[in-house]
């Protein structure tokens, strides 16, 4: 088995050659094919054959309503380029603060290969320093779940919500029957058009597809006691982004990619805090050097107690629930140190309110995780 160094690997040692492309005069309906032929989620897009931009099943769910025949240059996004020489710490880190999953590495303009989520977490077997890992030290304990009889629209809505790609479907017992991906609700709509029906007035409405239509019957899990080599080899195995990790067939955490490159991240050598927050709407954008501000501060704080390399955090609004909740503010955030991963979520009116709560949730839990480590020393 090759190992890697994590300190040493970079771009080109990890990244596909084997590029499937798009050219940018093609339509939409091209793309699809290709990326379901291939089994891809993205496709660089490409004027003789230089990288101008890239196309993926994000790209087409934002824009469902887009006819087929549109060419694939005017939906395209605009992704961050590597260079082969770039570190992987750097590509995870890069590829976090950007929210691409996949990045286009190039020489002289020219792509040369393509690195992805599951390029990255590939290599994580191969690595002494990350394979030994436990599941449930990375997972998102209480994952949010749908049912069969939810629509598409609430799956794809919840998914905005909670910035994943995948979601756990569950029966009347809270027990797992099923998952359902980004792909499978871009195919549907792409597939169905949202066949319409006439309702009263001769108002055309569109016609509610179920999530049991759409979804995966055989949800791939894991305990949360296995190690993340092996939730790895589950998902490139499987070709997903997700896994669920359960308890007596009741859903208690995710593992994503997403959580897999920030561990990765995490393993840079630098000064203060790599911070990220996510989802803040463009009416919050003011909010976002005073949300640094105090994330910092509480940094400082806890770096007496412990040593914080990453914090992350995604910003959304109450959009399920009684109309009272609408519009209340709902954080997630985790904390990364050296050993451990420390989580907390909070809700609140106020944005800064709300991060503040958040924060000294964080707080309490490292100084109770550091007095319980101080007594087993002590016993010791």
């Amino acid at each position: 088995m090759k190992e890697f160094n994590i300190h040493e690997t970079k771009a080109k040692d990890i990244m596909s050659k084997k590029l499937v492309t798009i050219e940018c005069h093609e339509e939409i309906s091209v793309a699809l094919g290709k990326m379901r032929e291939h089994d891809v989620h993205e496709l660089p897009v490409t004027d003789d054959g230089k990288i101008i931009g890239l196309v993926s099943y994000d790209t087409f769910l934002k824009r469902r309503n887009i006819p087929l025949t549109t060419k694939v240059e005017n939906v395209m996004s605009f992704p961050p380029r590597l260079s082969p020489d770039i570190s992987i710490m750097d590509v995870a880190e890069m590829m976090l603060s950007s929210g691409y999953r996949a990045v286009p590495v190039t020489k002289d303009e020219k792509i040369v290969g393509l690195v992805s989520r599951a390029d990255l977490v590939g290599v994580i077997p191969d690595m002494d320093i990350l394979r030994h890992i436990k599941v449930k030290e990375i997972m998102t304990h209480n994952p949010r779940c749908v049912e069969p009889d939810d629509t598409i629209d609430t799956a794809k809505s919840l998914m905005n919500h909670l910035d994943v790609r995948a979601l756990p479907v569950i029966d009347e017992d809270s027990k797992i029957i099923g998952m359902v991906g980004l792909r499978d609700i871009t195919d549907s709509g792409w597939r169905k058009k949202q066949k319409t029906g006439r309702g009263g007035g001769g108002e055309s409405k569109p016609v509610k597809i179920n999530i049991s239509s759409v979804m995966n019957i055989e949800p791939v899990c894991v305990d949360e006691d296995q190690t993340i080599t092996e939730a790895v080899h589950l998902m490139l195995d499987n070709g997903i982004s997700t896994i669920i990790v359960s308890k007596h067939d009741v859903p208690i955490g995710i593992v994503t990619q997403y959580d897999l490159m920030e561990l990765i991240a995490s393993f840079q050598k630098k000064e203060g805090v790599y911070v990220q927050i996510s989802g803040l709407d463009i009416e919050d954008s003011d909010a976002y050097d005073p949300m640094y501000e105090l994330i910092q501060k509480s940094m400082k704080r806890m770096g007496k107690l412990v040593k914080p390399k990453m914090f992350t955090i995604h910003v959304s609004t109450h959009a399920y629930g009684s109309e009272e909740h609408a519009g209340r503010y709902q954080l997630s955030g985790r904390m990364t140190s050296e050993h451990e991963m420390f989580y907390a979520h909070a809700t609140d009116w106020d944005l800064l309110r709300c991060l503040s709560d958040l924060l000294s949730q964080l707080d309490r839990m490292i100084r109770k995780d550091k007095s319980k480590k101080d007594s087993r020393h002590k016993r010791g």
